[in-house]
């Protein structure tokens, strides 16, 4: 009987999409950022982005949400955006096809949930999400056909690769810090809230001049940004 009911639930869940039963909204929780990304201007990168998915024609949450990851991930190159969305162990159960505006989704089969790939999709649109479900009814599987709206949160766009950052050891009397890092990265030396110096890359490398020199048991933040990467910020102390 738990069984049974476990199906009739996903049944009605899924065949709701477009027009049924409201239900929780993906993407709820507030993210905290440094500074927000303009999602027209991504730079090359990978990034994660939290999404809604809406009964067609309104903005009511639908409950096929609840059968999907709450992020999706972004992979944007040459300006143009590749979005992966994932659905879960159960989802695959019934969740058997995809499109985004008319357009098929490139699929990779994975136990713990299906993965659904789009290309050169636009993040600050609204876009048709398409179901090609296969139900248990009447003691036979049925295909069906949905629709949904998708709506990406574009406020939690976030990067997820991190920029690469090392130092060397920095002795006392020295007026440069070098190390390796990610090509293209700024790196930014400081002590306390006064930077000391600062580079931008054009290889691995990097070597930043410092504006004097520093002193034994100095502790310095070195930083490393770089658009479409994390930030990461290492704290090295000067020899003794």
């Amino acid at each position: 009987m738990k069984k049974s009911l476990t199906v009739l639930s996903a049944l009605l869940m899924l065949t709701s999409v477009g027009a049924g039963i409201p239900a929780v909204q993906l993407g709820t929780t507030p993210t905290a950022q440094a500074a927000k990304l303009n999602a027209a201007k991504l730079a090359n990168g990978k990034y994660s982005v939290k999404y809604a998915i809406y009964k067609t024609g309104t903005t009511d949450p639908s409950e096929a949400a609840g059968y999907f990851t709450t992020k999706a991930a972004v992979s944007v190159k040459s300006k143009k955006a590749t979005v992966t969305l994932t659905v879960t162990k159960a989802g695959n159960q019934f969740i058997k096809a995809m499109t985004l505006d008319g357009k098929t989704a490139t699929v990779t089969q994975k136990a713990t949930g299906n993965t659904y790939k789009f290309s050169n999709v636009n993040l600050k649109t609204n876009h048709t999400l398409g179901f090609s479900l296969v139900v248990p009814m009447n003691g036979k599987e049925v295909t069906m056909k949905q629709a949904a709206t998708l709506k990406f949160k574009t406020s939690t766009l976030a990067a997820t690769t991190k920029v690469k950052l090392s130092t060397k050891k920095v002795k006392p009397k020295a007026k440069k810090v070098t190390g390796t890092t990610t090509k293209g990265a700024k790196v930014t030396v400081k002590r306390g809230s006064t930077t000391l110096g600062k580079t931008t890359t054009k290889k691995k490398a990097y070597t930043v001049k410092l504006k004097k020199a520093v002193k034994k048991s100095w502790k310095l933040k070195v930083t490393a940004t770089k658009a479409g990467y994390k930030t990461v910020t290492k704290t090295i102390t000067v020899a003794k």
